[in-house]
């Protein structure tokens, strides 16, 4: 009867917080109709797997080569800034990394599941394989690799016609894609968001009102992140609701959605915490700091899957949480608090609308008084520059075009909607 009640635990989980998985490896009663109905892999899934770890190489490039230029201009300053932004965030990418596959390592215990996580567990038994995880940013690589493994042993299966398999390493590869979904929202939000700050920060202390090609050059890249960080937070929902048997998946018109959201709301952030920055750089960190430890009580305060994904597996559910898990859990969710710098990040499954529109109201009055703030104390030079409006405006425009974005997701496309109105019919019966 305790075992019956653990699996239940278990299966629960899910539904608690996002990162916690139950493994297919794991004996848990769920009926065949909670599986995924689409459990088939194409060309294009294997595809675009490939292209992301690329994709993350090419990032990591891109950040070293912007610490090197600063190095070789003799801008020691802001050389280790821009170091301290890639190594500090991607250690804790890494520690959340080892985490995930500590449970996996608990959970899986035969001999199968360990032979699946060969790669991975490297990072749990070898000092050095972590030094150089921290080091190339691998921990959404590893994740990465894992998926595109699992996508190909579903495709191999599928072309055998064992249909068992193929759904097994579906499953799976749902699982892995669930990981480094939310590592990769911590890598947008903990390295390059702050990046982003730093280099409009320092573009706006710099900026000699010319358009040279490295201006350009820097707007691109600044941009692409901003995209990169939109695009981290739509695939990181759509890949809980792919996870989750029990919810419908987001539409492709909600994804669509999810993106500009968080896009525009990022874009209206990171520019006004940039143009407060660059004229009172102490201040803007002292207030991000009040911000982060103020969203990390909240979390504390508002969710349990936080401390269940700090508990150690072998630890029974019914039992109260130890010391270190509790101050695990803490930890985990001053990370998701930097976060909450930038974006609202749920962390637990929950009604979460008014909580996005509580967040977004501090958020708003933030920007304004960030920005005229700005325009009050900045040089007379820079309320001259070509830019000086178009900042503020940007602003303004791009919050509330992302708050319509969320709310047409929320009223609209949101999957609980579309549920509601395939079950209108029976219901009316």
């Amino acid at each position: 009867m305790e075992e019956r009640k653990h699996r239940h635990y278990l299966h629960h989980l899910i539904n608690v917080f996002p990162t916690i998985h139950v493994d297919v490896d794991v004996d848990v009663d769920i009926d065949i109709v909670d599986r995924p109905p689409n459990a088939r892999i194409n060309q294009l899934d294997i595809f675009l797997l490939a292209c992301s770890i690329l994709m993350h190489i090419v990032d990591m490039c891109f950040d070293y080569n912007i610490a090197v230029q600063y190095l070789l201009v003799g801008q020691v300053t802001y050389f280790v800034w821009t170091i301290c932004l890639i190594l500090i965030p991607s250690l804790i990418n890494v520690i959340i990394s080892k985490r995930m596959q500590h449970q996996d390592k608990e959970r899986n215990s035969n001999a199968d599941a360990l032979d699946d996580h060969k790669t991975t567990r490297l990072m749990i038994t070898s000092k050095l394989y972590f030094a150089i995880a921290v080091v190339f940013q691998l921990a959404p690589v590893i994740h990465y690799w894992e998926t595109l493994k699992y996508a190909l042993k579903a495709r191999k299966c599928e072309k055998s016609g064992d249909r068992t398999s193929e759904r097994r390493y579906y499953l799976k590869m749902l699982k892995e894609d669930q990981d480094v979904a939310l590592l990769r929202v911590f890598e947008c939000f903990l390295e390059a968001a702050p990046q982003q700050i730093l280099q409009l920060t320092l573009m706006l202390k710099h900026y000699d009102n010319r358009i040279n090609l490295a201006l350009v050059h820097q707007a691109g890249s600044i941009i692409s992140s901003l995209v990169s960080m939109g695009w981290a937070m739509a695939s990181y929902h759509r890949s809980i609701r792919l996870a989750q048997q029990d919810k419908s998946n987001i539409s492709t018109i909600g994804t669509i959605l999810q993106f500009f959201w968080h896009f525009l709301i990022t874009v209206a952030r990171i520019l006004s915490l940039s143009v407060i920055a660059s004229i009172w750089p102490v201040y803007t960190i002292i207030y991000c700091i009040i911000h982060w430890l103020s969203m990390t009580i909240w979390i504390l305060i508002d969710s349990h899957g936080i401390l269940e994904f700090c508990r150690t597996y072998s630890h029974p559910p019914h039992m109260q949480p130890t010391i270190k898990e509790r101050i695990y859990s803490i930890l985990f969710a001053s990370v998701i608090g930097i976060v909450h710098i930038f974006i609202y990040l749920n962390a637990v499954d929950s009604k979460t609308f008014w909580k996005h529109l509580s967040f977004y109201v501090i958020c708003f009055f933030e920007n304004i008084a960030a920005n005229l703030l700005w325009q009050y104390a900045c040089p007379p030079a820079v309320k001259e520059a070509w830019y000086f409006n178009i900042i503020f405006i940007i602003c303004i425009i791009s919050f509330f075009l992302g708050i319509t974005a969320m709310l047409l997701y929320y009223t609209v496309f949101h999957p609980s909607k579309r549920q509601h109105t395939s079950n209108a019919p029976v219901q009316a019966m």
